[in-house]
């Protein structure tokens, strides 16, 4: 992607190619899903916001922490609780992923996991 508001991106999810096994994909599920967003900030590499959809954006940033850096993601508007289970649970679970590939070690099944988190957030939201 280009590194200037206001360029195009295309996230594109493959998800049952995150883990091997990827586990069972829930109903509804694709095997593919993408989706085309816009920078709207860029501060490489600190700082990424894009938007997503009709409905918000998201900001990653970075910070070091000691000899680690620390990645905070922000969903913004995210108002539908179904969208709101999947979103957390699908950010959780990528980067529970990325976390075990940068550590070496292996990731749980991403879709065992990805089921596993939205039934946490799903009681998280519900208190």
């Amino acid at each position: 992607m280009e590194e200037k508001v206001g360029a195009a991106v295309e996230l594109v999810w493959r998800n049952d190619e995150l883990t091997d096994p990827p586990g069972t994909r829930p109903d509804g599920m694709g095997d593919e899903h993408r989706m085309t967003c816009e920078v709207l900030e860029c501060d490489a590499p600190h700082r990424l916001a894009i938007s997503w959809g009709s409905t918000g954006g998201v900001t990653f940033t970075l910070r070091e922490q000691g000899d680690e850096v620390l990645l905070t993601i922000t969903h913004h508007r995210v108002t539908d609780p179904a969208v709101l289970l999947n979103v957390s649970a699908g950010w959780h679970s990528h980067v529970d992923v990325l976390e075990a590939k940068l550590r070496g070690t292996a990731a749980t099944p991403h879709w065992v996991n990805f089921v596993r988190l939205r039934g946490d957030y799903m009681g998280r939201l519900a208190g």
